[in-house]
């Protein structure tokens, strides 16, 4: 009796983990903020990162996704640079949030690059993509 529950459990286990896995290589779209904007950034040492050029700041707790979508470590990063949507905490003017950007997502333009460009385009949530007027 214990090996028949011991094997409906393995099998309820592989299933769970059948279910949650993609499929192949298939990536998960990933949905963006209205808020995010694109630019590029490089890591140098954090929390100090060059955004588009001009020295930036994450902000305590900043949460940094990788193309896969898994939250990445700052200093893991050092040295390189990445596309990416990011948001901007409103009171410090500090990286909130950032995601580096996978190919596809890359291609998707037009995407803002200044606040006033997300404020005059038109955001589609359902397709991820902006229109200018």
């Amino acid at each position: 009796m214990d090996a028949a529950i011991d094997r409906r459990r393995a099998l309820f286990f592989a299933l769970m983990i059948a279910i949650a896995a993609p499929a192949g290589s298939q990536e998960l779209a990933r949905e963006f903020p209205l808020t995010a904007l694109r630019g590029v950034v490089a890591f140098s040492g954090p929390p100090a990162v060059m955004l588009n050029g001009a020295q930036a700041l994450l902000a305590p707790g900043a949460r940094l996704h990788g193309t896969d979508n898994l939250l990445v470590l700052p200093t893991t990063l050092t040295g390189s640079s990445h596309t990416v949507h990011y948001t901007i905490e409103d009171t410090t003017g500090m990286i909130k949030e950032l995601w580096i950007l996978r190919e596809a997502e890359r291609k998707n333009k037009p995407w803002p690059k200044t606040v006033e460009e997300r404020q005059a385009w038109n955001f589609n949530p359902a397709t991820q993509t902006w229109t200018k007027p």
